[in-house]
């Protein structure tokens, strides 16, 4: 006689009395994208718990993990994205920058472990764009494989009437194609034309590089000045916000007039050097000006 089949699920009293706050739903991204708010972010280089949690007391929007420019171990970005939920009470959301447009499995790391964005860099035509989409979305939309190791039955999968696990990921996860090249200025019409996509970045440093511009935020070039009017076109036709760096006042300003909605406005690694210094040097001043005047 065979012996009966596991069953993996809890009756309603078991799962009342034992379960614990759960966050594993992730953040509806694309409703505060939609709603036309000025979301502001901060970015985490550093592959840091320690970290993570610290930035999560602040009152940033969204927390971005990059994981172009930095390499995160796999394991370590799967618990920051979670302390970054845990430790913000949900009020942080965490966005990944994947490693490159073919890295598939951080996407679906990231996803699993409760992301409520992806960032693809280097995004250049509408197919790389129709892959990416198959890869973060669940069916029918794509073919994002269901994650066994989030969702427990009768524990953390329970949804609104209606829905599924499955469809609100689908409904509340963003996805964001990174533009940095004149060719991806070029296609980016049909890039976001792709009615799964959330937003789209600027990647201003590279795009500038790639037309034999110095490295920079801003610029006036024409060439440049042409790109960043296309992107504006196309994200007010679209009516999608387009995600990117502000570093101070008057290009927060400039941003949003260029219909910028996602900023990313503080970096962890800036603020750590260029605060201290500002600190250090300030008390030097004042050490210096005191002895003087003792004197």
């Amino acid at each position: 006689m065979s012996a009966p089949a596991p069953q993996f699920t809890l009756d309603a009293a078991t799962v009342a009395q034992y379960r614990a706050p759960t966050l594993s739903q992730p953040a509806n991204f694309q409703g505060l994208l939609k709603s036309g708010r000025i979301l502001m972010g901060v970015a985490l280089t550093f592959p840091s718990r320690h970290v993570a949690k610290a930035l999560a007391m602040t009152n940033a929007d969204w927390c971005w993990l990059d994981t172009e420019h930095t390499a995160w171990n796999q394991r370590l970005l799967v618990e920051c994205i979670q302390i970054i939920i845990h430790e913000s009470g949900g009020r942080m959301v965490p966005v990944v920058r994947v490693p490159s447009k073919t890295a598939f499995d951080y996407m679906a790391w990231s996803l699993d472990a409760g992301a409520a964005g992806i960032i693809i860099p280097h995004m250049e035509t509408a197919e790389e764009m129709k892959e990416v989409v198959a890869a973060c979305r669940f069916p029918p939309i794509g073919h994002r494989s269901y994650p066994p190791w989030t969702f427990l039955p009768g524990v953390n999968d329970k949804t609104p009437e209606g829905d599924t696990v499955f469809t609100v990921a689908n409904r509340h996860v963003a996805i964001i194609p990174q533009i940095e090249s004149k060719l991806g200025i070029k296609n980016l019409a049909e890039i976001v034309a792709h009615e799964q996509v959330s937003a789209f970045m600027i990647g201003p440093g590279d795009l500038r590089l790639d037309m034999g511009l110095p490295n920079a935020l801003a610029g006036d070039e024409p060439a440049f000045v042409e790109a960043m009017a296309t992107a504006t076109k196309v994200a007010k036709e679209r009516d999608i916000p387009i995600a990117g760096f502000a570093v101070g006042p008057e290009m927060t300003k400039m941003r949003i007039d260029q219909g910028f909605r996602m900023l990313m406005t503080a970096l962890d690694l800036y603020a750590l050097v260029f605060g201290i210094m500002t600190d250090i040097g300030t008390a030097k001043a004042v050490a210096e000006a005191h002895i003087l005047a003792k004197k």
